[in-house]
This record gives C-alpha cells, sequence and structure tokens, in this order.
C-alpha cells in the first residue's frame, strides 16, 4: 500500500493552522511562540516529515567539534555521568573530534535555554545525555544536526538511542532478592523521574509475578516507595521511605532505582535505627565507584557505563554518515556486582 507523502500542508491540516505557520516554525523563525514551535516540531517527527537542509541552514562544512547536551541538575551527579562523558571525550579523541560539553537548564524555553553552537549550528553532531524534556530534543532534532541519546529514552523521538537493558536489570535485581529468600520486597525510586526507573520498576513487579507463578506456594509481599519526589534533588520521596520504616512490618530488602537513591536509603534507615544488611538488604542500580566506599559496600547492577560511552560516539559517527538510515535503540546488557549489602534469608526456595 502506498503511503501518502508528508507535506508542510498535511502537518498544518493536522493541527489546524496555515502552512505558512508550519513553516515559520520548522525554520525557527521569530514571531512564532515557543509552544506552537514545539507544536509543529512534534507533529513533523511523528509524521516523518523530512526535514529540508536548505531551510534550516545546516553548515556544510565540518566543525570537527560534538556537542555533549547534559540537564544541568545532572551535573552534580558527575560521579555517574562523569564515567560516560569521559569514555565520550575518549572516544571522540580517537576519531580526531572534539567535545563541546552544555548543561542544560531545563526550566528554560528552548529558545532561552538551548546553547549557542545548537542553535547557531557550529557542531558535526549531538549527544544528548540524561532525561531531556522531550522539547529540547525536538528542537535539536529539528536543526537537522545528527543526534544520539544516551541513557535516556523518548518513545516520541525517532532518534538512535544507547541505554542500559533497564527492564532485565530491574527483573534480574529483583530475582537476586528472591533467590536471596527475601519475601517482603521493595522498590525504592520516583517512578515519574524518567522511563528507565519505570522500566526498572516493570522489572521488578515482573520478576516476583514470575516467580509466585513458578512457586505458588511463596508469598511475595510488595512495598512500592516510588511516590513523586515533591522537590528533593533525588528521585526518592523520602518522608514514604521513613514512614515505611517506621512500620511494624517492613520489607526485608529493597531494590533501589538507582546508586544515590541507595546511597539516600542508608542514611534514612540509620536515622531509623535500622542495620543493612540485617535489617533490609539493599541492591542498588548503576554500579557507581561510591558503591565500594559506603557501609556496607553496596551491590548493585552494573551497566557498564564505559561502553555506553563508547557505543553512543560510534552510533553518532555513522549517523552522520548515514543520514537516512533508520534509527536504533541500542542496549547495553547489564550484570549484578555482588558485595555486602544483601543477606541470604533461611528460607530461600531452592532453583
Amino acid at each position: 500500500m502506498k503511503q501518502n507523502k508528508v507535506t508542510m500542508q498535511s502537518i498544518a491540516d493536522k493541527l489546524n493552522i496555515s502552512k505558512s505557520l508550519v513553516s515559520k516554525a520548522l525554520s525557527n523563525q521569530a514571531g512564532v511562540s515557543e509552544e506552537t514551535k514545539e507544536r509543529v516540531r512534534l507533529e513533523a517527527i511523528r509524521s516523518g516529515y523530512r526535514f529540508n537542509s536548505s531551510i534550516m541552514n545546516v553548515p556544510s562544512s565540518e566543525t570537527g567539534i560534538i556537542a555533549v547536551l547534559l540537564p544541568r541538575e545532572d551535573l552534580y551527579d558527575i560521579e555517574y555521568w562523569g564515567r560516560i562523558i569521559r569514555c565520550i571525550e575518549e572516544e571522540l579523541s580517537k576519531k580526531s573530534f572534539s567535545m563541546i560539553l552544555a548543561g542544560i537548564d531545563t526550566m528554560l524555553s528552548t529558545s532561552d535555554g538551548m546553547p549557542a553552537c545548537i542553535t547557531d549550528r557550529k557542531v558535526d553532531g549531538a549527544l544528548i545525555l540524561g532525561f531531556m524534556p522531550i522539547a529540547y530534543i525536538i528542537a535539536v532534532q529539528s536543526t537537522g544536526i545528527p543526534a544520539v541519546l544516551v541513557d535516556s529514552l523518548h518513545y516520541q523521538s525517532k532518534l538512535d538511542h544507547v541505554l542500559a537493558e533497564n527492564y532485565c536489570g530491574g527483573y534480574d535485581a529483583t530475582r537476586f532478592l528472591l533467590d536471596k529468600g527475601h519475601r517482603k520486597i521493595g522498590f525504592a525510586g520516583d517512578i515519574s523521574y524518567a522511563l528507565s526507573f519505570k522500566e526498572r520498576y516493570r522489572g521488578y513487579l515482573d520478576a516476583i509475578k514470575d516467580f509466585g507463578e513458578q512457586f505458588p506456594g511463596e508469598k511475595i509481599e510488595q512495598y512500592p516507595l516510588t511516590a513523586d519526589r515533591a522537590g528533593s534533588r533525588l528521585p526518592l520521596s523520602e518522608s514514604e521511605a521513613l514512614q515505611c520504616f517506621r512500620q511494624k512490618e517492613i520489607p526485608t530488602a529493597l531494590f533501589c532505582a538507582n546508586d544515590p537513591v541507595a546511597f539516600l536509603v542508608l542514611q534514612l534507615m540509620e536515622k531509623c535505627g535500622l542495620n543493612c544488611p540485617d535489617d533490609i538488604s539493599l541492591i542498588g542500580f548503576d554500579n557507581v565507584d561510591k558503591c565500594e566506599w559506603v557501609s556496607p559496600a553496596l551491590t548493585s547492577v552494573d551497566a557498564r557505563k564505559d561502553i555506553m560511552g563508547q557505543r553512543a560516539v560510534q552510533q553518532l559517527l555513522r549517523r552522520m554518515e548515514e543520514g537516512e538510515r533508520r534509527p536504533e535503540h541500542l542496549m547495553i546488557t547489564t550484570e549484578i556486582v555482588e558485595r555486602n549489602s544483601v543477606a541470604s534469608r533461611v528460607s530461600a526456595t531452592k532453583v
């Protein structure tokens, strides 16, 4: 069946606006509101519209520079992002590219918050890290600059993605706790924070469900600490966690959505007079260096951030050479690094 060609007119008809307004929005002209630009860009990307590079005035000469964009608040978590950024820089250097790192204030509109290297199209490509709002991703994509999303996922954007196997990592972490004999297992982390958290939580739920079907005589109690972080810098509701820890019945193990959440949980447990792993066992996600420094050393799901950075650069360079290639999702498999934060329970089911 022949597909209808997507045009500016078809986008205009879909949004019930004029074709000229669509043209102005796609070429980022003044006099068009940011809201309208974002609506038009999103519809263009959803419908598969081919952006005209002559309209967007993409420079033909190579700059030898790649932009690395990261939400500014994530710069505070440099222990996590530093490993990815370092590996990105090393891989780019091998290919004779330089790197510009730009922190984005995601509270600003794209017209105010987007770095000049993107708006002036002074880079050959862009790597977009972390939980970047969809408006920024669409704005970068609409410039025609090749871009790859790293450790993030937006289903609304047709871009290459390089990310961890979040679902499988969540599944394996929960199964690890189950195999250690835990039957009161919680998930700690604000699942509205990022899609990666939702995927890890989905893995947690499915692992419990599958285990229950495999061993129908085993009763599994769930403790979802998934409420909104309510303005906290870390994606965890401290009040919800404290309330849980002060109850008579508490979980014997928690799967934390990432390592910083696990470190915060350790502090909150101490406030409540609880010990890890004797009272509550913990497993994190990301395997940052600090996992070995805390007491007890934290068991964590390792997503190989070094490989993620390398693959992101390789994917971007390939995208720059083969612009018409269909976007791909590259998933980095995970593995559990066991340390001292998970205790075994006597009632462990033999598998």
